[in-house]
């Protein structure tokens, strides 16, 4: 194991997150920052929005967190938030979002900083906002690793699988390649890579990194055999 802290480990990832998305703004061309999304085929805009909102989420509970505050619980569904979110933003300024998600960016970066090694590594220690598992999960799996999704479908949806592929590629490859990380990490970002290349039909690539999550983590096995998105390979899982 490194004996880097695990602040600075985490740190690092969520910065790298964020240059990735900075880059893929960059890429992009100020009619395509700009553009209205539809409900099914967002913009690069609806994304941002919808990632600074669960951005913001999250720093709620951080917030309550430390303050030793209860959290309330949400009044909607995840999908309910999620088309309330669209429906808020989509007429909204690229500045304006692109500002608000900067700001709750860094307020999610100083959050975390005040969090010691113990708070963000001990399980259970805020199952208000992480369950069961260590506090640096909600980072991993609400920051990092969702907002690569969403850069990822917004290539899927345009149909770049090119560079679909290398974000995913690249988002689990930084995991499994670090050893910091524990093996049920690694083993959660194979298996929601093994869904992606399910989802694109490239079944022996999935079935190849199923195996490998299961290998680190075996508990996954019975969620994979109820996983509508791994349909496909269910038989060779049995």
């Amino acid at each position: 194991m490194t004996a880097q802290p695990f602040k600075t480990i985490l740190r690092d990832l969520l910065q790298q997150g964020h240059r990735d998305e900075e880059a893929f703004l960059q890429g992009l061309s100020e009619a395509e920052r700009t553009a209205i999304g539809e409900p099914e085929h967002w913009s690069a805009k609806d994304h941002v929005a919808h990632m600074t909102f669960w951005h913001q989420h999250l720093v709620l509970k951080l917030t309550a967190a430390l303050q030793h505050q209860g959290l309330s619980p949400d009044d909607e569904s995840v999908e309910q938030s999620n088309s309330l979110v669209f429906e808020e933003h989509q007429q909204r300024p690229w500045s304006e979002i692109r500002a608000e998600s900067e700001r709750v960016y860094a307020e999610l970066i100083r959050l975390m900083e005040q969090f010691s090694e113990e708070d963000l590594t001990i399980p259970d220690r805020f199952a208000s906002i992480s369950g069961e598992k260590p506090l640096y999960a909600a980072f991993l799996g609400n920051c990092y690793e969702h907002d690569q999704e969403h850069l990822v479908q917004y290539y899927s949806d345009r149909h770049d699988l090119t560079r679909a592929i290398q974000i995913r590629e690249n988002c689990a490859n930084r995991i499994i390649q670090n050893e910091a990380w524990p093996a049920w990490v690694k083993g959660s970002f194979l298996y929601n890579l093994a869904c992606f290349y399910a989802q694109l039909n490239q079944l022996e690539k999935a079935h190849a990194l199923l195996q490998e999550a299961l290998t680190y983590n075996p508990r996954l096995k019975e969620k994979a055999l109820n996983d509508p998105e791994l349909v496909a390979l269910r038989g060779q899982l049995a």
